[in-house]
């Protein structure tokens, strides 16, 4: 894991070293830059513009000097900068090594030498988790490029015909070529969705590069964006037309391909472990991986003091680390700690997001022991494990089954929804199918969100985009809207939580706050092998069954203990109440004051003083009033001191 910047137009030192230098905790152990001065066109070739290249190194494969990047080829032709780890950079090795003189065992080299032989076709062939730019000095391009599912980040922006690129929002802004300006587009999303979606960032004429694209800028021209990869969208049938012969082969293959994915997601010439909380997704991680090794796996989890006894499951992860032989390690949170971390915590998350604190804790933890820790992230979102998913497609059966339920009234069902979950369908069934699931996934409504804002920043515009690329859920949301299938449903579903949720809000948070710790986290639920062939398996094979995940639960019977097969689905939840109430409480006052609110003059005063009162009287609120918490304590960090 590492961090890269660059600067094409301008062969400047200084600025790229500042850049490298604000994401020194992706890389500790080794800092590169090059320069690439401006060349005439000549000897047939075209004239090529100036480039800065930089880069922090975390060591994971091959730990010596011969892993330094910025990397070259065997003639200087070609320059790659790299962050991630490609799995399958051994065989490609074995299949380019007659052809290419290799100087070290990384996987940086590989998509080197891989590039010179396929052009950008080469992202084709890598497995794992990447964000890379490779400067061809003979064609004097600059080509960018971004794992599948989008596990490693990658920001952009276009300036006075300048591209500067990094891994980090902080870096972007270290450049001292982006204006520290809030975007409304973004700041509408914040509020919206808890997160900025892609390609936009919360900084204004700064994007993301999209899961499973590519940007090139050819020497005269202006960056062009191509998607390479898209999650599959068609359905595959197995079993010959046989119900339970189909299920059979899709649970074969579901355990071959993770038993290949953990296989691959070890290697590591350094310490690796394992987050592990107790539910099903991260003991299967951790299962497989103790099946392929003698040794015992270092697993971490955190529970909490008294304030949060009553959410409390980390007897669940000790009975999977038993059932393993692990080397388990817990670790007690406390408040204190917590606002002790808080204002490095805002730092290192780098966009203002209402999730990522667990995720920072736990690799805190994890760091002191282990380099790599691999993460249950993504099974949710593969096998069709979130309650309001399964709600939905319960809902559509009612409705198809008995239309009058869209007229029924709102139950008040209280403790009874998580006994009689078919109760829950019914008040779910009332609404169409795009509010549905809007409900589940935004913070404010619209009407709470005009509310809030105040009155100069009220908007109804869409955001916009850059260069054509789709923005949000618009195009997904129209494809709910006219599903009458159960099945078409739950797999557009599972798509769009997988490209609108897990990417932006899961995948990179966790980057942003892990790599706080210099800790390299690896989720192989999203390899893009497996994930291919789930989301293709009709949307039946992961509904069926009494457990949770039934397919998945089915491919690890043999492994996982029942006490944790049977488990319903339960989140990791943070005492998130106790905490707000108690020791950030003055943080909480501080960022959401009258005085406050009224300086940084985004929302309405009376607005937000209401908010605190609906936290008083109702601790579900928490998540909308720790947002505009974080957005303020971002703002400070980011705007205002510069």
């Amino acid at each position: 894991m590492c961090g890269i910047a660059g600067i094409l137009g301008l062969a400047d030192r200084g600025r790229t070293q500042d850049m490298a230098a604000a994401m020194m905790h992706r890389g500790p152990d080794d800092e590169g830059i090059e320069l690439f001065p401006a060349q005439p066109a000549s000897g047939g070739l075209p004239e090529r513009p100036a480039l800065s290249l930089g880069f922090r190194r975390l060591s994971i494969i091959d730990l010596s000097a011969r892993g330094h990047q910025p990397m070259f080829n065997e003639d200087r032709s070609a320059c790659i900068v790299f962050n991630g780890e490609i799995y399958n950079y051994r065989e490609l090795r074995e299949e380019l090594k007659t052809k290419h003189q290799f100087q070290s065992d990384t996987d940086t080299e590989v998509i080197l030498h891989a590039y010179e032989e396929w052009g950008v076709r080469c992202v084709e062939k890598l497995r794992g988790m990447f964000a890379f730019a490779i400067w061809d000095c003979r064609r004097g391009r600059l080509w960018l490029a971004r794992d599948r599912l989008g596990i490693k980040p990658l920001y952009w922006a276009w300036r006075d015909g300048r591209l500067i690129f990094a891994s980090e929002l902080k870096a972007m802004l270290a450049s001292g070529l982006i204006e520290r300006r809030l975007d409304p587009d973004s700041l509408d999303c914040c509020l919206s969705f808890s997160h900025v979606p892609a390609p936009l960032t919360i900084i204004q004429g700064v994007y993301r590069l999209r899961a499973g694209a590519m940007l090139t800028v050819e020497p005269g021209q202006t960056p062009r964006v191509d998607t390479y990869w898209q999650i599959p969208q068609d359905t595959i049938r197995l079993g010959g037309g046989d119900p339970q012969r189909e299920f059979e082969e899709a649970r074969q293959q579901v355990r071959a391909l993770l038993e290949e994915a953990i296989r691959q997601h070890m290697i590591s010439d350094v310490p690796l472990g394992a987050f592990l909380s107790g539910g099903l997704d991260s003991t299967v991680i951790v299962g497989l991986m103790s099946r392929l090794v003698d040794q015992p796996i270092r697993t971490f989890c955190i529970r909490y003091g008294s304030e949060g006894r009553a959410l409390d499951e980390s007897g669940y992860a000790r009975i999977a680390s038993d059932h393993f032989g692990c080397d388990h390690t817990e670790a007690v949170i406390s408040g204190a700690e917590v606002a002790h971390d808080f204002d490095r915590f805002i730092w290192h998350l780098d966009q203002p997001s209402v999730d990522g604190l667990n995720s920072y804790l736990v690799s805190k933890v994890a760091r002191q022991t282990v380099t790599v820790a691999l993460s249950g992230l993504g099974g949710d979102e593969l096998f069709v494990g979130y309650p309001h998913v399964l709600n939905m497609a319960r809902a559509m059966a009612l409705r198809a089954r008995f239309p009058a339920t869209r007229h029924l009234p709102h139950l008040p069902l209280g403790p009874l929804r998580q006994r009689w979950p078919w109760l829950e369908a019914l008040n779910t069934a009332r609404l169409p199918i795009p509010e549905q699931y809007a409900q589940q996934r935004r913070l404010f409504g619209a009407g709470q969100q005009r509310e809030l804002l105040a009155t100069d920043l009220r908007r109804d515009a869409v955001p916009s985009a850059p260069l054509g690329e789709p923005f949000g859920d618009v195009e997904e949301f129209q494809k709910i809207a006219g599903q009458t299938r159960i099945d078409e449903l739950v797999n557009l579903l599972s798509r769009i939580e997988l490209r609108h949720y897990m990417a932006p809000v899961l995948l990179r948070d966790m980057d942003a706050v892990s790599m706080a710790h210099s800790l390299e986290v690896r989720p192989p639920f999203v390899d893009h092998k497996l994930a291919e062939f789930v989301c293709r398996l009709p949307a039946h094979l992961k509904l069926g069954g009494t457990d949770p995940k039934p397919l998945l639960a089915a491919a690890v019977s043999d492994l996982v203990p029942p006490a944790i097969l049977h488990r319903r689905k339960a989140f990791f939840h943070l005492p998130m109440v106790a905490w707000m109430r108690n020791e950030l409480r003055d943080r909480i006052e501080d960022a959401t004051s009258d005085a406050t609110v009224r300086r940084r003059g985004l929302f309405a005063p009376a607005s937000v003083a209401r908010l605190r009162e609906e936290f008083a009287r109702n601790p579900h609120a928490w998540p909308r009033l720790w947002m505009l918490v974080v957005l303020e304590c971002w703002m400070r960090r980011y705007l205002d001191e510069h």
